[in-house]
């Protein structure tokens, strides 16, 4: 993933104060899930998500990103998702939103959570079936995105429970989609 592949920051986050009522309905969806727990987000970008719901590190790879969310008073660790530096089961999940298909070994990134996390993974992102217009203009400015993501969860889903939710906003004819990816008790 290189620099170039992020979009601006100041455009990034002008596009959540404009659609603030679509930004909300996904936090409060998130808040669901991580009510209580210590998470890190990976690719956290400028903190719009892991930042304002009290995630315990920001993890972000772009220069470009944390510079501008330092300014937010975000702490960061910059750091690739598919390489990070936290110990075994030292956090309850980990967070992945609009960040997983800009990943280039989505599994490696998964199994790095599954590592770090000791209850669950969700990951959210825009269903590329059911927002195919809006995913195939992201894959035409960003050569790195991905949207294979859904069928990585599904084969890292192998050894454990996953569930799968759909996060309906219909926003500039955008459909969410959610995995939470439980860890099996040993």
């Amino acid at each position: 993933m290189s620099e170039e592949d992020f979009a601006e920051p100041e455009k990034y986050d002008s596009w959540y104060e404009k659609y603030r009522d679509v930004y909300q309905k996904e936090l409060a969806f998130l808040q669901k899930f991580l009510k209580n727990d210590k998470f890190i987000e990976v690719g956290a970008g400028t903190g719009r998500f892991g930042g304002e719901l009290g995630a315990f590190a920001l993890i972000e790879v772009s220069e470009k990103m944390i510079k501008y969310a330092l300014k937010k008073g975000y702490e960061y660790v910059r750091a690739d998702g598919q390489n990070l530096p936290l110990r075994k089961d030292s956090v309850d999940s980990v967070l992945f939103v609009f960040s997983l298909p800009f990943i280039k070994d989505q599994q490696m990134a998964l199994k790095e959570a599954f590592y770090v996390a000791k209850k669950k993974i969700i990951v959210v992102d825009l269903d590329p079936e059911l927002s195919k217009s809006y995913v195939d203009s992201l894959r035409s400015i960003y050569k790195s995105y991905d949207p294979s993501f859904i069928e990585n969860v599904k084969r890292f889903d192998k050894t454990t429970k996953t569930s799968r939710l759909v996060l309906k906003i219909d926003s500039e004819k955008v459909t969410l989609i959610g995995f939470v990816i439980y860890k099996r008790d040993k």
